[in-house]
């Protein structure tokens, strides 16, 4: 039989700015011999399946759950750091692997029950769907709930508590929603080839290192090719241990190696070098980072996102955030330099920050004489200047869904089936596909449960109000899909749902939280779920065993991490402020400073004419724009570098800012060209073997050395000796990074 192939094209030389299906161009007439067209999916996802192996089985069930409790309790618990420290799904697919292989050794393999309810504690060896089941459901409840960061808020800006059971709704309810929308996404995020997940590509790769043998003449051929003579297995276990080692020095010993800002060390006594230096409260420039958890707590592994996507980001950072924010800055545009660099807190117009108490109404309503009286709202002018980023990168989303991938998307609304789908959609076809009405009566279900929880505890929603946001959850789905499923990095429009809330209803800043949860909590876990959907689909899951899966994952994760925010609040004194360091909450500090200034005082203040951030929705305009001519650019030199440059992406860049560390992302760019650039075009052999596999050892060593330390040392207040490393003034090298330009420290 001969087979003939073109050459397909890798990720980075297909089409980003088009992002479209990629045409299949092979001669083929058997399945087992087509590969996926994406060389990224080529090097880490086999055009193969066994039906035959188990796969929702006692041991997948047990250990799923078991890991769930434990992977939501953990990160929860670690959410309230200064810098975040998320214990990431694939710790569990690590630990999951010897778990599964004990049962297998264990359990007693005699079948129960008879006919259709006859069952197996044991089945026989443990497999890689067994695995997958296990690690989906651990994903569902590994990500922190951002209504979580929502009921914090309530409590500490508004001191409002709608206790556990109405908690427990909040969070349930904008979880199970976005699962309801995510069967709508399948035939758009998952099915097509063009979308890729590449996070996914680092799971895909660990769950057939630790399951595949590889054939005795490939072995032996690798084991005499230089470089390549290690298995993959060997190469994790040598990496995840440097990585443990490692991470001792940044994490427990050396603290200052989280954000190295060597030009503060040239003159420290000088506040333009200190926020110039800052690599956590300034520009940044020439700062980096030698802590891996910092670089995850932000941003997709480097080695897992291909360079294309990283550069365009990098481009995006460094124009908004070394370009345009200075420039605001250092002109005094918004009255900068009246207050600290780069933080995420309100002030008034005196420099002094905002005293909200002075504005509010029992009720928690604004008082619009009281603000009249006082002052009206400021923010610093690289706060500012993100909000701008945001507002632009939804405009370019618009305009370059619309432009690329209408004719696409289109066509995918009309059939779930397209000439683009590849080998894996087919494979994946042997399978009973959920029915799209389990995804509905799930979401009535939800939506029935969401109109019960605002109306009967005291949200400042109107039930009408729930309508809206959930439409505007919908509308957006699609186009934020398909960059979060290019990127593995996630827009979001949450701006879009607290300006929306606040044109509606001004100076309810509880109602616009609450808004804001139904909106755009929707949406990210709507995209979370499709996510795991496309794992799924590259490890061959029985869709409906893997929808079960992830349900109970969320509904296990919401208990659990509701239950550990209660216990955290309750017993750390002067959390979520700088005197309860390193539990100062800084995404909970985001969504507060969120609240008041598009709840409480709304953008019809905000922005109104004449206002120091009048010209900020203005960026909205700009970025809806800036995709037309690279679009035109591209159709008319479509082999030239343009082809590369994709809007909606470039605006990507600033997305962790604030509160992330600016030391972050030229790092992170750096050690993505490295390995997805230099290593993969050089030594392209060694990239396919040991890349992802890299990834995933780094990210686990981290891991489970940030366990270690913690319950090791920080629990029982074990401190290491104190010396230059380790002093708390010299984290970050830059002592005068948070006054403002007069040397006033505001910053508290």
């Amino acid at each position: 039989m001969s087979v003939e192939k073109k050459r397909s094209p890798t990720f980075q030389e297909s089409d980003i700015s088009s992002n479209a299906s990629i045409k299949k161009d092979i001669a083929i007439s058997e399945p087992e011999y087509e590969d996926s067209p994406i060389e990224e999916v080529r090097a880490s996802v086999p055009p193969t399946d066994d039906t035959s192996l188990p796969t929702g089985t006692f041991r997948a069930w047990f250990w799923g759950v078991c890991f769930s409790a434990a992977i939501s309790f953990t990160n929860q618990f670690f959410w309230f750091r200064a810098n975040p420290l998320t214990i990431k799904v694939i710790v569990v697919q690590l630990l999951a692997f010897p778990a599964g292989r004990l049962f297998e050794k264990i359990l007693p393999t005699r079948t129960f029950g008879s006919g259709r309810f006859q069952f197996s504690l044991n089945p026989g060896p443990f497999s890689v769907k067994e695995h997958v089941l296990i690690t989906a459901m651990a994903n569902a409840a590994a990500t922190s709930f951002d209504a979580i960061d929502i009921i914090v808020v309530q409590k500490l800006y508004y001191n409002q508590s709608w206790g556990y059971g109405g908690g427990i709704l909040l969070v349930l309810t904008t979880s199970i929603l976005g699962f309801g929308f995510a069967g709508v996404l399948r035939r758009f995020l998952v099915r097509p080839a063009s979308m890729v997940w590449p996070i996914n590509l680092v799971n895909a790769t660990l769950f057939h290192t630790l399951h595949k043998k590889v054939p005795r003449e490939v072995a032996d051929a690798e084991a005499v090719t230089p470089g390549l003579s290690l298995s993959r297995n060997k190469f994790f276990v040598i990496a995840f241990i440097a990585s443990f080692a490692w991470y001792f020095f940044p994490g427990y010993i050396i603290p200052v190696l989280t954000s190295i800002s060597w030009i503060c060390w040239i003159k420290k006594d000088s506040i333009l070098v200190s926020q110039i230096g800052s690599g956590l409260n300034g520009l940044g420039i020439g700062s980096f980072t030698l802590d891996w958890s910092t670089l995850a707590a932000w941003y997709p592994s480097p080695l897992a996102i291909p360079w294309v996507v990283q550069a365009n980001m990098l481009a995006g950072f460094i124009f908004f955030i070394w370009f345009l924010v200075p420039i605001v800055y250092y002109t005094d545009s918004f009255e900068s330099k009246k207050f600290p660099f780069y933080n995420t807190r309100q002030y008034d117009i005196y420099g002094e920050v905002f005293d909200r108490a002075r504005v509010l109404t029992p009720e928690q309503y604004l008082n619009e004489t009281a603000y009249a009286e006082y002052s009206p709202i400021r923010i610093t002018g690289f706060f500012a200047i993100c909000y701008g980023q945001g507002l632009a990168a939804l405009g370019a989303i618009i305009s370059h869904t619309i432009l690329y991938n209408g004719k696409d998307v289109w066509e995918r609304f009309k059939s779930a089936r397209q000439d683009s789908d590849d080998i894996h959609a087919r494979l994946m076809d042997r399978y009973k596909e959920v029915p799209d009405w389990w995804y509905a009566l799930l979401f009535v279900i939800s939506l029935g449960v969401s109109f019960a929880t605002i109306t009967v505890w005291p949200s400042d929603m109107p039930w009408w109000a729930l309508i809206i946001a959930v439409v505007l959850a919908f509308v957006w789905l699609i186009p934020i899909g398909i960059v979060t499923a290019i990127t593995s990095q996630s827009p979001t429009i949450s701006m879009i749902t607290e300006w929306v809330f606040g044109v509606i209803r001004p100076g309810h800043p509880i109602g616009n939280m609450m808004f804001k949860t139904y909106g755009y909590i929707t949406v990210r876990q709507a995209l979370l779920f499709s996510q795991d959907l496309k794992l799924g689909h590259y490890m061959k899951i029985p869709p409906r065993e893997l929808f079960t899966f992830q349900i109970v994952g969320t509904i296990i994760a919401s208990f659990v991490s509701l239950s550990t925010m209660n216990y955290l609040m309750d017993t750390i004194p002067d959390i979520c402020t700088n005197a309860g360091y390193p539990w100062t909450c800084p995404n909970a500090g985001l969504f507060g400073a969120s609240s008041v200034i598009w709840g409480l005082i709304g953008p019809n203040k905000f922005f109104e004419s004449g206002t120091l951030y009048n010209p900020l929705p203005y960026f909205l305009l700009g970025g809806f724009l800036l995709p037309i001519p690279f679009w035109f650019l591209t159709r008319r030199y479509p082999d030239s570098w343009v082809r590369h440059v994709s809007i909606p992406v470039f605006m990507l860049g600033p997305t962790p800012f604030p509160p992330a560390p600016t030391a972050v992302t030229p790092t992170w760019a750096t050690i993505g060209f490295v390995f997805n650039f230099f290593i993969k075009r050089r030594w392209s052999a060694w990239w396919k073997k040991y890349n992802y596999v890299l990834s995933a050892a780094l990210d686990s060593g981290v891991a489970i050395c940030a366990i270690v330390i913690f319950f090791a040392f920080q629990y029982s207040d074990i401190k290491f000796p104190q010396w230059w490393g380790n002093n708390s003034s010299s984290v970050d090298q830059c002592p005068l990074a948070t006054v403002n330009w007069a040397g006033v420290d505001v910053y508290a």
